[in-house]
C-alpha cells in the first residue's frame, strides 16, 4: 500500500534529516529538498498530505512561497517552522494564508513534536510500522475499564504495556521494571496522583509522566508539571491524541543528539 507523503522543504540539511526520521518513523513517505522553486514544481504535480516550510527570508520561503502554493491549492496543509516572536510581525499575511501550524524549530520541546503528529493524525492515521515496538508504559488508574481500554489501544499500535490499579503498586513496578513512561491519574484511591508522581520521580528522576486529569484545575495541573510531569491530558482524553503525546516524548529523547 502506498504510503502518504509529507515534503519538507527547509535550507538546513540538519534539519532535514531530523524531520525525515521523525515522520518516516511513524510510517509516511517522506521528501526532503533544500529548495522551494523545486518543491513548487512537484507541488503542481502531486498533492502530499502535508508540507513543512521553513519560514526564511526570500522569495522560494517561508510565507512567500506558502503564498506561491496558495495560487494553485487552497486547501494542502502548511506548516511554517521559524521564529513565533518575528512571525508577530506578519501575522496577518500568515493569518490569510489559513497556514495548519506555525511552530516554533525547537526540538528539544516535545509539543513541537506532539503539534507535527496532531496535524498528521488530522489528515490521515499514524500507521507505525508493523515491526516497530515503542517504548513501554505503565498506565496508573484506579478504574479497570480505563486501564483495559489504554492498554488494548496501546498494545495495537506496538507499545509494550503494564497496569497498576493504585499508587502504591505503580511504585512498587516503578521500583522492579524500568519503564520509558507513566500514564498517571491525578485523582485515585489511597494515594494520590501528585503525591505518586513525587514518589516515581524519587525512584527514578529520568522516567517521563504523563497525568490523566478530569479536574480543570490549572493549578493542579501546574503543580505536576512543576513536580516534574512531562505533560497532561484531559479526561475523557482520545486515544489518538494520547499516542501523539507518547510518540513526541519518545522521539525527543531517541532523536536528542540529532536536534539542530
Amino acid at each position: 500500500m502506498m504510503l502518504e507523503r509529507v515534503l519538507i522543504v527547509h535550507e538546513d540539511v540538519q534539519v532535514r534529516e531530523f524531520l525525515y526520521e521523525l515522520i518516516s518513523e511513524v510510517g509516511f513517505n517522506v521528501l526532503t529538498l533544500p529548495s522551494g522553486s523545486e518543491a513548487l514544481e512537484r507541488l503542481k504535480k502531486e498533492r502530499p498530505a502535508l508540507v513543512i516550510i521553513s519560514d526564511t527570508p526570500g522569495e522560494f520561503s517561508g510565507v512567500s512561497l506558502a503564498q506561491k502554493i496558495r495560487e494553485f491549492d487552497k486547501d494542502l496543509r502548511i506548516v511554517l517552522m521559524g521564529n513565533p516572536d518575528e512571525a508577530s510581525e506578519l501575522k496577518s499575511e500568515i493569518d490569510a494564508l489559513t497556514v495548519s501550524a506555525y511552530l516554533n524549530k525547537n526540538f528539544d520541546d516535545p509539543q513541537v513534536i506532539k503539534s507535527i503528529f496532531s496535524l498528521l493524525r488530522q489528515e490521515s492515521t499514524i500507521k507505525p510500522l508493523p515491526e516497530k515496538r515503542w517504548g513501554s508504559v505503565l498506565i496508573v488508574d484506579d478504574e479497570p475499564e480505563g486501564r483495559e481500554m489504554v492498554g488494548n489501544y496501546l498494545r495495537r499500535r506496538g507499545f509494550e504495556t503494564d497496569s497498576a490499579s493504585s499508587g502504591e503498586e505503580c511504585i512498587e513496578k516503578v521500583k522492579s521494571k524500568n519503564f520509558d513512561v507513566v500514564i498517571l491519574d491525578i485523582t485515585m484511591g489511597g494515594m494520590d496522583g501528585l503525591l505518586t508522581l513525587k514518589r516515581v520521580k524519587d525512584v527514578n528522576a529520568g522516567i517521563k509522566v504523563i497525568m490523566a486529569t478530569a479536574l480543570q484545575d490549572q493549578g493542579i495541573v501546574a503543580q505536576a508539571m512543576t513536580m516534574g510531569a512531562s505533560d497532561y491530558i484531559i479526561k475523557p482524553f482520545n486515544l489518538g491524541t494520547l499516542e501523539s503525546t507518547l510518540l513526541s516524548l519518545l522521539m525527543v529523547g531517541k532523536f536528542a543528539k540529532k536536534t539542530p
